[in-house]
């Protein structure tokens, strides 16, 4: 670990059953020019062929760990596993990414967002802009958001909610701690935009631009196929709520209840702050299905 006990990054990489692509993967992750590193591979039943891949790489490099899972998780447990484990094995590391099986990391990754992360005490979330990858087509992604310099908690709120593009964001760079008070990833539909909502309260977002992501594209969006991949068996009852709904009701009990948003994010603040998440989310919707329209 580059000749330290505890690697200030860790990769936490939720596996399944990618043995076309989690090679080139690993390459990408343990050629980082920021070597100080460890990627935790939770593997929820890859087929033998994927489990053969990855563990011949940790044959041969000590920064990256396999654990099998006993019993299929599902998306939503795994990626939760994954961040799990990562802290599990590395109390003190400062820094934590999720990691896909199947897309690919430029080498200076690594470096450019720990840099933005240490010179931006502010920063909880550093992420570069990433190009899509088609079958027969590449797409750079142009969207863009930060909130650098965004001292309020309800303007960062506001802006992840209607602008940020949460399924490249969520690939970012994480401050490990920040991500935790977050409560990492729930079973609820869009979870990676229910975590980063409720950790635009506790900082900012830092946007790098440069491609340093290349992301594999995957299938059209539809709460359908997310109810029956990101769940073992079926899906919750609450799930056929609406999706904001299920991210407002988390962040007032988890903020305004239990108070884990504090002292960024007060108990009194947090509930306005949730029924502020219901009307921007219920409004995006709307925009949305009119636009479709």
């Amino acid at each position: 670990m580059s000749g330290h006990s505890t690697p200030r990054v860790v990769f936490g990489m939720p596996a399944y059953n990618r043995p076309d692509a989690i090679a080139r993967t690993l390459e990408s992750l343990l050629s980082q020019s920021c070597d100080d590193l460890a990627v935790v591979v939770v593997d929820d039943g890859s087929s033998a062929e994927a489990r053969a891949v990855v563990e011949s790489y940790a044959a041969h490099d000590p920064r990256l760990i396999y654990e099998p899972n006993r019993a299929r998780l599902g998306m939503v447990g795994n990626w939760r596993l994954a961040f799990e484990r990562a802290r599990a094995l590395f109390p003190h590391s400062e820094y934590f990414a999720w990691a896909s099986d199947h897309d690919v990391w430029h080498p200076r990754w690594l470096e450019t967002l720990v840099a933005v992360l240490d010179a931006d005490p502010h920063a909880v979330l550093a992420y570069p802009h990433c190009l899509r990858m088609y079958p027969h087509d590449r797409r750079l992604i142009h969207g863009s958001f930060d909130t650098a310099g965004v001292a309020a908690p309800g303007p960062r709120l506001k802006g992840t909610i209607v602008q940020l593009a949460a399924g490249n964001a969520i690939y970012g760079l994480f401050r490990a701690a920040a991500l935790a008070q977050a409560g990492v990833f729930r079973p609820v539909l869009l979870p990676d935009r229910q975590v980063l909502s409720e950790l635009s309260l506790l900082g900012e977002f830092r946007q790098v631009p440069d491609v340093l992501w290349y992301r594999e594209a995957s299938a059209a969006f539809s709460h359908t196929r997310q109810r029956q991949t990101f769940f073992a068996g079926r899906a919750p009852l609450h799930t056929w709520l609406p999706a904001g709904l299920q991210h407002a009701a988390l962040l007032l009990w988890d903020f305004a209840v239990r108070g884990r948003g504090r002292p960024a994010c007060g108990r009194l603040a947090a509930a306005w702050y949730a029924a502020a998440l219901w009307w921007y989310s219920s409004a995006r919707t709307r925009l949305r299905a009119a636009a479709a329209s």
